[in-house]
This record gives structure tokens, C-alpha cells and sequence, in this order.
């Protein structure tokens, strides 16, 4: 066997393999001396079918299965002996006819796309930005008034001031006379909320309304959200409402709430932070401004990870043997839609050109991911989640069910593993660089953001916006 390889350029090589009749033959020769002791044809009895009715049947094909398996291993071999750091798979070359006899000699040639050497010289000559978001009381006062109306209530009223009521009574479809119509839409004790209604017009009916109030409007011009119309009715789907265009409704109200923001109090901290941990509102602040710092800080961190990624590719940009990866990435998927493929593919390349440079600081910092920080990731995503609905006291145990769950799934393990990777590369890459601090208001932050994701098709990591 007599293995070449022809250096196309840096990244692009040619290896050929020969295999010769020395290679394969007393492989093969034993294969079909196997094939004839099971072998049975009309004429014969089993085990004594001439050797060349046997060779003639099965040695083509006995000779092409022989042969892949040798080229197979042998490319391999090669490969890991001369430390080839491959991209894809090696293609085969075009070959022509080959002449499939036992005896003659073959020479297989293959393409094979190689990683760059990227050097990873960071130094505080390379200049990024990282951004912080200001934390000012207005910031502090906008998160207060949230949860004090997360936590809200709806409290009884005399009657409508505002147009910011809901109003609870029963509704009942009228005919022409002005009665209830017969078989007509109706229900009891539902509920309406006046500030749903946008026209100004409209309103006009409820304004003033108080208990015992009958007001008779058209509900399809007054509400025009069939969802809303389907629920104040009572019923399940627009569908079960049908056409009620023309028809006026009454309603005669039984009470009045307006809604009220929660009162920043001791009973409010407690929902907020759990029982006993806030004693006042100094406190309370103080509290919502670590974790608007804390969440700040996660954010800030993601955009200079997603900047630094940029700045990298752009310093570095390692050479992509690209019409090897090209052709080898339609060929390995030839169900794709070639117009959208090639769209896609300059994406492709730079995710590649990011991942060899990633993991390249990788490797010079010989840096890993345990276990432990996948799960602190995970935990750190649920408790993002959980923000989002208010809930800011979730237990340490709490969090860690919820991410011992999502790492059931593989899909979601390798999503949170690449992220925790990404943070760390991103850390690595801050204490390296000389980091500009910028600060900025929240509103700026994710007005840049917004811009940046504009700018480019979004990829995986990147930083949304706060709110």
C-alpha cells in the first residue's frame, strides 16, 4: 500500500491512496473460499461449487466491499499519524471507470479540507469596548412601579371616572323593540373593562355608569377584538358569537372595580423578596438595584462577547478552504435548497471561522467546561425565566430542580454547555484585551443592541434587549 499527499495550499490537501494486488488478495481469496464452503447452486451440492462459479458470482463484489474497508482504515491511519486537522470529510475524486478485477492494482484519490493554525496573540494593544448601563433612580423607580402593579388588585368603586374600570353585570342581546330577543346571546355576571375600548365615542355610554346602571351599545363597534367580544359573552370562540354587526346589547352593571397599584409596603416587600427579608423601602431599592446591576452585568457581559467575536474574526479571519467545504457541505446534504444554501453559506463560514478561533483560545488557555458550570448556566437561565414573571426570591433548590431538568434533554445540554462556553471565551478575552468601559442609559443599550441585530442576520448568543 503506498499512501501521497500532493499540498494543494495551506488548507487544502490531495492524499492518494494505492492499494495493490498484495493488499487485498489473500483477503479476498479467504472471503471466497468461505462464500463456496456456504455457497449453493442448481447442479451442486453444498459446498462443492467450482471455485471459479464462485469467483465469477461474488469476486466483484467481494473485491469492492475488501477494498473500501482497506482505503477506509488506511485514510484514517494516515490522517491521525500526520496529525491532519480535517474539516468534513475527505471526498473522493473523480476516478473514471475502474476495472473491478481481481489482480489489478488501484489508486483512490481524496480531497481533504484542513483547519488553519490561527496564533492567539491577544494583548492590551487590542482595544474593545464593553458597555455599562447606568443605574439611576429613575431606573430603581420604574422597576418599583412595576411591581407594585405585578401585585396589584382590583378594589370595589361608586362609579366610572376614569374609563380605567372594569365593570362586572349581566349582558343580554335586544331586538328591534328594544326587548331581550328571544334565543338572543347572553350571560350572566361577566365582565368588562372600559379601558379596552380605544374610541372616544364609544365610551360615551359607560361614562358615569354606577351600580344598577343599564347602558345599551353596540358591542361589535365598541369592542372589535372578536376575542374580546367571544369572552365578555361567555363563550369559547368567535365562531359560537356569529354576526352581531347589527345587534345593540344591554348592560345592567352590578359593581365597579378599578384596578390599584399595590401600596410599597412591608406586604408588597414580602411577595416581592419572600417573608422577613425586606424591612423597608430603602431596603427594597436597594435590593431592586443589585439585581438591575446583577442582570446588567450578564447583558453587558453577552454584547462585549458578541463585539469581541467580531473584533477576532476581523483580526484573525484563519483561511477556510472554502470550495472544499462548499462542495463537501451540499454533498452531505442533498436534500437543502441550493438557492437557500447559498445564501446561507457565507453564515456557515463565519460560525466555522469563529468556532476554530474560539477554540484555539481555548486550547492556549487550556481551558474547559465542567459540569458544574453547565449546571450553574442552566440555573442561571431559569432564574431568568423566572424574572420575567416576577418571581425574584426562587430558592436555591428551586433553581437547581429546574436546571437538572432542562439537562435531561440533549438538544437543551448542548445549548447550555455552548453557552457557558461562550462566556468563558468572552471572560478570557476581557482579562486579555484593554477594555474601554462605556456607560450608557438603558434605553441607549438597547437601542444599540436593537441596531447591531439589525445589522446582520441574528446568530446563536446574542444579547437581547433587557427589557
Amino acid at each position: 500500500m503506498n499512501i501521497n499527499k500532493e499540498q494543494i495550499d495551506d488548507v487544502n490537501v490531495v492524499v492518494s491512496v494505492g492499494i495493490s494486488k498484495n493488499d487485498y488478495a489473500s483477503k479476498v481469496t479467504e472471503i471466497l473460499r468461505d462464500y463456496r464452503r456456504k455457497a449453493t447452486m442448481p447442479g451442486f451440492r453444498p459446498g462443492k461449487v467450482p471455485e471459479g462459479l464462485v469467483r465469477k458470482a461474488y469476486g466483484k463484489i467481494v473485491l469492492v466491499d475488501e477494498i473500501n474497508k482497506l482505503v477506509a482504515e488506511s485514510l484514517q491511519k494516515y490522517i491521525k499519524e500526520q496529525e491532519l486537522h480535517v474539516l468534513g470529510d475527505p471526498m473522493p475524486k473523480e476516478t473514471g471507470d475502474l476495472e473491478w478485477e481481481i489482480g489489478n492494482d488501484f489508486t483512490f484519490d481524496f480531497e481533504i479540507g484542513l483547519a488553519p493554525v490561527i496564533d492567539i496573540n491577544l494583548s492590551k494593544e487590542d482595544r474593545i469596548t464593553q458597555y455599562r448601563v447606568t443605574v439611576d433612580q429613575e431606573l430603581i423607580d420604574r422597576d418599583v412601579e412595576n411591581y407594585a402593579a405585578r401585585y396589584g388588585q382590583f378594589v370595589d368603586v361608586d362609579a366610572v371616572a376614569d374609563f380605567k374600570e372594569r365593570l362586572t353585570g349581566d349582558i343580554v342581546q335586544l331586538g328591534e323593540d328594544g326587548q331581550p330577543l328571544q334565543d338572543g346571546l347572553s350571560a350572566e355576571d361577566t365582565s368588562l373593562t372600559v379601558m379596552l375600548i380605544k374610541d372616544e365615542e364609544h365610551k360615551k355610554p359607560f361614562e358615569n355608569a354606577r351600580a344598577g346602571d343599564e347602558i345599551v351599545f353596540n358591542l361589535s363597534e365598541t369592542f372589535p377584538n372578536d376575542w374580546e367580544i367571544a369572552s365578555i359573552l361567555k363563550k369559547r370562540t368567535k365562531e359560537e358569537v356569529g354576526d352581531i354587526s347589527a345587534s345593540l346589547f344591554r348592560f345592567t352593571v352590578k359593581s365597579i372595580q378599578k384596578f390599584v397599584n399595590a401600596e410599597l409596603n412591608r406586604e408588597l416587600f414580602d411577595k416581592v423578596y419572600g417573608k422577613g427579608t425586606v424591612a423597608d423601602l430603602e431596603e427594597f431599592e436597594n435590593r431592586i438595584r443589585d439585581k438591575i446591576v446583577s442582570d446588567f452585568e450578564e447583558s453587558c457581559m453577552s454584547k462585549f462577547g458578541n463585539d469581541a467575536r467580531e473584533y477576532l474574526l476581523e483580526k484573525f479571519n484563519p483561511k477556510l478552504p472554502e470550495k472544499f467545504l462548499h462542495k463537501w457541505l451540499l454533498a452531505t446534504n442533498k436534500e437543502v435548497n441550493e438557492d437557500a444554501f447559498e445564501k446561507e453559506f457565507p453564515m456557515l463560514l463565519k460560525n466555522m471561522k469563529w468556532e476554530l478561533i474560539a477554540k484555539a483560545i481555548a486550547k492556549q488557555s487550556e481551558m474547559k467546561v465542567t459540569e458544574q458550570e453547565i449546571i450553574n448556566m442552566a440555573k442561571a437561565i431559569a432564574y431568568q425565566q423566572f424574572s420575567m414573571y416576577g418571581m425574584s426570591h426562587v430558592s436555591d433548590e428551586t433553581l437547581t430542580d429546574y436546571a437538572m431538568n432542562s439537562l435531561k434533554n440533549e438538544e437543551s445540554v448542548r445549548g447550555i454547555a455552548l453557552r457557558a462556553f461562550e462566556r468563558k471565551i468572552a471572560r478570557i478575552v476581557n482579562e486579555a484585551v484593554d477594555v474601554s468601559i462605556q456607560e450608557l442609559s438603558l434605553d441607549d443599550f438597547n437601542k444599540m443592541v436593537r441596531a447591531s441585530n439589525n445589522e446582520e442576520t441574528k446568530e446563536p448568543g446574542e444579547t437581547e434587549d433587557l427589557e
